[in-house]
Parts: structure tokens; C-alpha cells; sequence
């Protein structure tokens, strides 16, 4: 008889416990019951479909490029139009929201889908937010941001002796 065993028989008796969790340690019981329950779950969830949340199913295709006098973002979003934009520069991030609410009647159906994405981003430097110019093409958004003149690149000469 192991310590464990010994340990389960001072809280319980075998008879109150049962022949399968006394003749088991504890360990190899609470691996038993997750495999168990791994099963239960897996048989359980296995066909259920899955429910994605607005913003959480799909993301953007990201690519932030900083060049010298401005930060261009390009964003894959297919499947919009550009009217379904909504872009904000907030402090130093750039939120970037889109939202598609469609319609098709067929044989007397009615179906209707939504697509909303939202993401935001963290601007490497200040930007100038009046300047800030948006495009949508071909299923690709391209934000350019032009930076505040404070953070554009100054030479600095260097004198000699």
C-alpha cells in the first residue's frame, strides 16, 4: 500500500470511496478523469458549429511601412465598399472599422449576412490627421498618414574645427 492510498483511506474508506478510486493513485486518477473528460468534450463539440464573434473569426491583413515623410497602411479588406469605411485617428492609434450589412431575397427567402471588422493600430510617430488620405481598391485599403512636422527627419549638420 503506497502513500497515497494510505492518505485517501484516512479521509474515506474504501468502501466510501469505492473499489476503482482506492485501488488507484491519485495521480493516475486525475489523469484518467481528463482523458475522460477530453473525450466527453471532443464527442460533445466535435459537429457543433462554431459561432464567430464580429471582429474575432477574421482579421486584417496588415502591412505598416514607414517611409520618410509619412506611415502608409495597407489593409486587406474584400469584400467592401468604400463607403463602408469608417477610419479614425484617435491620439496614436489608427482605428480602422468596417461594417456590410447585405440583403438577398431568393424563391421567397430572405437572407441576410453582416461582416464587421475592426482593428487598432499603434502609430509608430505623431501624424498629421488633417492631411490623412484613405483608398480602396481591389479589395486592398491603403492609409497614408502624413507625419507631423515634428517628427519628419531633420539633418543635423556637422561642423569641423
Amino acid at each position: 500500500m503506497n502513500r497515497v492510498t494510505r492518505a485517501l483511506e484516512k479521509v474515506a474508506p474504501p468502501s466510501e470511496v469505492g473499489p476503482f478510486l482506492a485501488s488507484m493513485p491519485v495521480p493516475s486518477f486525475i489523469g484518467v478523469l481528463r482523458e475522460e473528460l477530453d473525450r466527453l468534450f471532443n464527442r460533445t463539440f466535435a459537429e457543433m458549429p462554431m459561432v464567430e464573434r464580429p471582429g474575432r473569426g477574421w482579421r486584417w491583413g496588415l502591412e505598416l511601412k514607414e517611409v520618410e515623410d509619412a506611415i502608409i497602411v495597407k489593409a486587406e479588406a474584400p469584400g467592401f465598399e468604400p463607403g463602408d469605411f469608417d477610419l479614425k485617428v484617435i491620439g496614436d492609434r489608427l482605428v480602422l472599422r468596417a461594417a456590410r450589412k447585405a440583403e438577398a431575397k431568393e424563391d421567397g427567402l430572405t437572407a441576410l449576412s453582416e461582416m464587421e471588422c475592426y482593428e487598432s493600430l499603434l502609430l509608430p510617430t505623431t501624424v498629421d490627421r488633417e492631411k490623412v488620405e484613405a483608398m480602396y481598391r481591389h479589395g486592398i485599403l491603403t492609409v497614408r498618414l502624413p507625419k507631423a512636422a515634428e517628427a519628419k527627419p531633420k539633418p543635423i549638420p556637422v561642423k569641423g574645427e
